[in-house]
Formats: C-alpha cells, sequence, structure tokens
C-alpha cells in the first residue's frame, strides 16, 4: 500500500491543465479544490509502513500558473501499464523512485471537464493523493495522503501548443538584441514559436565553445542553450514529444534539480555545487557577446539548467562561435603546432599525450583531436 502511495503521489506530481486524460502524453495536474499545480522538485520518496504515510516533499504545488509554465517538473508523461500508471519525469518515474505503478480513476466532472483520483493500494489499505487542506489559498502547498473530498480530486490536462496549458522558454540572458537561456528538460521537444533555437556545445578549443543548432527535434534529457526571439515565454513556446538520436558530442552536463530549502542531510537536499574551476556558466561577455564565463556570486547550478565543464585552468571565459569559426579558429592553432609530431592536444588546447605512439593514438576516445598539429576526428 505504502508503494503505491508514493508512486501515486509522484504522478500528480507533474501533469498538466486544459482537456481530459487521453492515453499516453505529456499532461500538467492541477488540483480542484486549491487550483494549485503539481511541479516535481526532487527524486526522493519514502513510505512509513508503520504510519501508513508517505514522504511526498517531491511534490510542490503552485497557484499562480505563471510559476508553471516555464517549468519542466511540472511536465508528465503519463502512460498505462497494464491496469495501472506510470508517471515520469525530470529523468525519472514513480516506478523507479518507489517500485509501484498508480491507480488512476475518474471521479467526476466540473464544467464538462473529467476529474481523477490518484490512488496507491496494498495489503487492502487504499491512500488517496491530495493536495494539503491547510491554508487552500496560499501560493505553495504540499502533497498529502490525508486529504479529502474535492482536495483529492484532479484535473489532467494534456498541454497545448496554441492554447492556455502551453510551455514557453524564460529566458535568462539578453544579447544582441536575443534572448538565451540554458536549459534542461527529461522531455524531448521542439520549437513551436518563431524564433525559437535550440543549440548545444559540440567543441571546445582555445578560448572557443562551437555552438550548432538542433534541426527538428531535441532528444529528451539533452542540455542546451535556448534561443529566442524575446523575453516572454508566451512566445516562446516549445512543442513537447517525438524522436530523435541522443547527440554523443554534447558538451553541456545538465541539472535537474537544485533543492536547497531542506537541511542538508536531508533526501530531498538535492544540489549542484558551483566549481569556478571547473565550470563555465551561460553569460555575456565584455564585449556583449554570448559566452560561458566564469560566475562571481553562483552558489548552485540552478535546476534544469546546464552548465560547460573544462579542465582546471581553462581561461576564465570561453566565446560562443558558430562551426565555421570554430574550425578555422582549430586550423590556426593547427598550423601553429605542426612541429610538435605526435602531440596530442584535447579540443580544450590541453596537452594529452607527449609524442605518442600509434597505439596510443588507435586507442583514443571518440573525439576531435589535435595529432601532430592535424585535426583528426576519432
Amino acid at each position: 500500500m505504502k508503494k503505491s502511495i508514493v508512486l501515486s503521489v509522484a504522478m500528480l506530481a507533474a501533469l498538466s491543465a486544459n482537456a481530459d486524460y487521453d492515453g499516453a502524453g505529456y499532461y500538467r495536474v492541477r488540483n480542484l479544490k486549491t487550483e494549485r499545480w503539481c511541479s516535481v522538485v526532487d527524486n526522493y520518496g519514502r513510505i512509513d509502513y508503520g504510519n501508513t504515510t508517505a514522504d511526498l516533499l517531491a511534490i510542490r504545488l503552485h497557484k499562480t500558473f505563471d510559476n508553471v509554465i516555464s517549468d519542466p517538473g511540472s511536465v508528465l508523461y503519463i502512460f498505462p501499464v497494464g491496469s495501472k500508471y506510470q508517471m515520469e519525469a525530470q529523468g525519472t518515474g514513480i516506478e523507479q523512485i518507489i517500485g509501484h505503478y498508480a491507480d488512476l480513476t475518474q471521479n467526476g466532472t466540473s464544467k464538462g471537464e473529467k476529474l481523477y483520483l490518484c490512488s496507491g493500494t496494498m495489503h487492502g489499505s487504499t491512500k488517496y493523493l491530495g493536495d494539503a487542506q491547510f491554508m487552500p489559498f496560499q501560493e505553495i502547498g504540499d502533497m498529502q495522503t490525508n486529504c479529502s473530498g474535492d482536495y483529492r480530486r484532479w484535473f489532467i490536462r494534456p498541454l497545448s501548443d496554441d492554447g492556455d496549458n502551453y510551455f514557453g522558454v524564460k529566458t535568462t540572458i539578453e544579447s544582441n538584441g536575443k534572448y538565451y537561456a540554458p536549459f534542461f528538460g527529461g522531455f524531448p521537444f521542439s520549437a513551436y514559436s518563431d524564433g525559437v533555437k535550440a543549440y548545444y556545445v559540440s567543441g571546445v578549443f582555445g578560448d572557443m565553445a562551437c555552438l550548432e543548432e538542433i534541426d527538428g527535434t531535441v532528444p529528451a534529457s539533452t542540455p542546451v542553450i535556448m534561443e529566442c526571439a524575446t523575453d516572454r515565454p508566451t512566445t516562446n513556446r516549445l512543442h513537447i514529444g517525438g524522436s530523435a538520436s541522443k547527440l554523443t558530442d554534447n558538451k553541456l552536463t545538465g541539472v535537474y534539480f537544485c533543492r536547497n530549502d531542506v537541511y542538508q542531510g536531508s533526501q530531498h537536499y538535492k544540489v549542484t555545487r558551483y566549481n569556478p574551476a571547473t565550470m563555465r556558466v551561460l553569460g555575456t561577455l565584455a564585449n556583449g557577446s554570448l559566452g560561458f564565463v566564469t560566475a562571481t556570486d553562483l552558489e548552485f547550478i540552478p535546476a534544469n539548467s546546464c552548465y560547460l565543464s573544462v579542465p582546471e585552468g581553462s581561461p576564465a571565459e570561453f566565446r560562443c562561435v558558430d562551426k565555421d569559426e570554430f574550425m578555422a579558429g582549430v586550423d590556426d592553432i593547427a598550423v601553429e603546432d605542426g612541429n610538435h609530431t605526435n602531440d596530442v592536444y584535447n579540443m580544450q588546447g590541453v596537452l594529452l599525450i607527449r609524442n605518442a605512439t600509434p597505439e596510443q593514438i588507435a586507442s583514443l576516445p571518440r573525439g576531435l583531436y589535435i595529432v601532430g598539429g592535424k585535426k583528426i576526428r576519432k
């Protein structure tokens, strides 16, 4: 029973608004009584078998839709598994967290829209997921299992590209008349609004980071840099869904969670601490152009964001360049280093092997290298 409890919980933790559940797809979930939206903020759940309760702090509920409109944690992929349901968000799922699937049943309607109960049953005991009845009008709420009535009834609403329940990118950086954001979500997506583009970093060399645009669908769980024509999420819409092969040469590292609102010993404390020696974050250079910079006041990498991993001793800033400029820069360095017969450099310009043997060169991992002053791709 308790397993089902947590499972049910997480399931609610990321569904969508503006229609009914209609099979496998991407949804948001909103509570009937409190009108708060669910969002997954970490990946820990626990069942208390003695008290038949569940730790549901991984699910946060927000009253204001603007607080979830750009939140990947509010998007849940729900699909049937036999007579039960799996709910996935933020790179994990209910079954992975608690080892059990959820029960999802229709329970009446409101203004013509279906309502649902989410529950878990074990050893003949059933627990229902609900929004906490304490302070139902405050902005942030908690998921609980001791709720009743309308507090445990939920709308399950599919995402709509051109409707009210859309997903829009919230940008954080302006450079040369365009707007950018580091982005990392557990779902595949493509641009819906004009002017929205996604880039990944395919190579790093010297003080350059090569940005390559991703055509079509961005694979799930791919850290990217989003470019938008405006700073308004409503005009920066994404289509959630689709399929694409994983990128094998992406130099960005994604972060799902930044949960530092609980004590550090808590299982819900999920942070990636910023290290200025080995991390660069998206920002602007002195001339206003886009680049990856060393932050001066950053403690943690933000949730659903990404950063560039670099070796210690790397430049403090990397300018973003396109592939042509990047390869031209590599060519220049290759010519300058042409007198070093078999020295092997990586694309950060770091010497890997001095006077490498053919066997050492053959054993290099896949990637782009400078060997003896010439570019080679493994």
